[in-house]
């Protein structure tokens, strides 16, 4: 049980580093401050932002280990 739980976190932290190595190399690569494409940050203003990622995946990781419990202790 230990063993799944740390590697399902070194998972999550690996993808978090992918993401965020990305997203530093997209804000790198922007030459003015300002948008190329606003409209598609006016669409998802919260999806790109990456702590609201990190509470929705957390969160989906929480109900479903809770889910998990809860079959197996049943």
């Amino acid at each position: 049980m230990v063993v799944t739980l740390i590697i399902a976190g070194l998972i999550v932290a690996l993808i978090a580093l992918v993401y965020t190595v990305k997203v530093g190399k997209t804000i790198n690569a922007q030459k003015s401050e300002y948008d190329h494409n606003p409209k598609i940050s006016e669409k998802h203003p919260f999806l790109l932002n990456p702590v609201f990622l990190a509470y929705i995946l957390g969160f989906g990781a929480l109900l479903i280990f809770i889910f998990f419990l809860a079959m197996r202790y049943y």
